[in-house]
């Protein structure tokens, strides 16, 4: 396999500060109304916003998935769309990074990454924006709607008990997890990216939800049970999102087995120790961010080394974009879903997952 994309990966990564300044600075001098519009403060965001786009542009150029790219920026054209920052000073900021990244990268490096920013912005001019993930004709979907609108008047009171009524009525404890508190994290980010709540809302939702999910806890760990295995689960270093991680744990002890969850930020050397101290020989890990696939890459070459015969399932959105990523990294399985998980897991032979 070429050393190229690696290269021109570490190349983005280590210039990434002074590529996203003059980008910038050509663009506020092409456009001085900008700095009336924007001031200082928004020139300094400017340049965050250009440190992302780069960010995502190596790590797409890094595994060879140009849709890793193309989604960040369409998912980019609705957020700050939203805040009142028009398409065309986005696109205008992907031309001007096409300018820069042709006078900065060495040939070899240039038609690569210049490909993977006129891919973006084609598709940038043809994306839709995101519906709703709240769609009426799925199972459960009044309560789903009751239940994020609970969450949003901040009343995780009422949220609960919407929720223990319906387990008392013999809703199934996988069908809430599917059906309402996946479905509705997902809008809620939906929502976030819309601009229609802060982030304030978005981290009290998903706190009221792993509280409600706990509240859960007395129907899915049960001691009358022999586990079938045990089975790591953690988000690699920097990931903070962790809740489908979480709820896939919740899910697998349903399914019988013995689930050791890490959490989130977890690093490299913390999860090969708890792999062999539990000689668990089946780790699932989590990335939603785009710029924590180097993370992955880092915990699955550290467990190659500590424990080959280990086998790895990955996930999280970052693997949905790019549904061939998981091969790049190196792990052994990828999933769309804590479902198929659940599923690939349980056809796995028992002497795989212990010892």
């Amino acid at each position: 396999m070429s050393k190229l994309p690696s290269t021109i990966r570490d190349f983005i990564v280590e210039r990434q500060d002074h590529l996203a300044r003059e980008i910038v600075a050509r663009q506020w001098k092409l456009r001085p109304s900008l700095e009336q519009r924007y001031g200082n403060k928004g020139r300094a965001r400017c340049t965050d916003d250009a440190q992302y786009h780069l960010r995502y542009l190596s790590e797409a150029v890094g595994a060879q998935e140009p849709a890793l790219f193309s989604h960040y920026v369409t998912w980019a054209k609705t957020m700050l769309g939203t805040r009142n920052i028009p398409v065309e000073d986005l696109v205008a900021n992907l031309e001007l990074m096409l300018d820069v990244l042709q006078e900065e990268l060495p040939v070899p490096m240039q038609i690569p990454a210049l490909d993977y920013v006129k891919s973006a912005i084609r598709d940038l001019v043809l994306a839709a924006d995101t519906p709703s993930f709240l769609d009426p004709s799925q199972p459960l979907a009044e309560l789903a709607n009751q239940y994020l609108g609970a969450l949003l008047r901040y009343e995780r009171h009422s949220a609960s008990d919407l929720i223990m009524r319906a387990v008392e009525n013999k809703i199934g404890i996988k069908e809430l997890y599917f059906h309402v508190f996946e479905r509705c994290q997902y809008e809620i980010g939906r929502l976030w990216q819309s601009n229609v709540v802060s982030v304030g809302q978005e981290h009290y939702c998903t706190a009221s939800t792993q509280l409600i999910m706990s509240q859960l806890y007395p129907y899915i760990f049960r001691s009358d049970r022999k586990p079938r295995g045990t089975i790591v689960a953690a988000c690699v270093s920097g990931e903070l999102h962790e809740l489908g991680a979480r709820m896939l744990c919740d899910l697998l002890e349903m399914e019988g087995w013995n689930t050791i969850y890490l959490g989130a930020n977890v690093p490299a050397t913390g999860i090969v120790a708890v792999l062999r101290d539990n000689r668990s020989h089946i780790l699932a890990l989590s990335a939603s961010m785009t710029f924590h696939i180097p993370a992955v890459r880092e915990v699955i070459m550290a467990v190659r080394l500590a424990s080959p015969t280990t086998k790895i399932l990955v996930g999280g959105y970052a693997f949905k974009i790019a549904p061939n990523l998981w091969r790049d990294v190196g792990a052994d399985y990828w999933t769309r879903d804590a479902s198929e998980a659940i599923s690939l897991i349980s056809g796995l032979d028992a002497n795989v997952v212990s010892e």
